[in-house]
């Protein structure tokens, strides 16, 4: 299976957007979603859990290295690309590898009240 970083390096932007537009399809089919909402009512592995820490916290950094104010959706290609290297500089120091540690336990507790929502639904239905 590629890996994020792997599938970043190997596609540029004109096949990323055709990509995007490739999953926004896939996501609108019903079987797409029978699939989501099976995946909803199972465990996470560590390794998941992990990724989606990984992710919060690297969101709330990019954020950071933009500045509070600054919206990051509006930003250009290359200052997207710059402000990416900002934020590998700073998930490279120990704090942001204690914050990931620390939001893998919140994650993992949304997942749980989450499963647990969808299980209702699922037996009211």
């Amino acid at each position: 299976m590629i890996t994020y970083k792997q599938l970043k390096e190997v596609l540029d932007i004109k096949q990323r957007k055709a990509a995007k537009r490739r999953m926004a399809l896939l996501a609108k089919k019903p079987s797409t979603q029978k699939k989501r909402e099976k995946g909803k009512l199972l465990q996470w592995s560590a390794k998941k859990i992990h990724s989606k820490a990984l992710k919060l916290v690297r969101k709330f950094a990019t954020q950071r290295a933009a500045g509070k104010d600054k919206d990051i959706s509006n930003l250009t290609d290359a200052e997207k690309q710059r402000l990416e290297i900002k934020t590998d500089k700073l998930m490279k120091g120990g704090k942001y590898k204690a914050l990931v540690k620390k939001k893998e336990k919140v994650v993992k507790a949304k997942h749980k009240e989450n499963m647990i929502k969808a299980k209702e639904k699922k037996k009211e239905e």
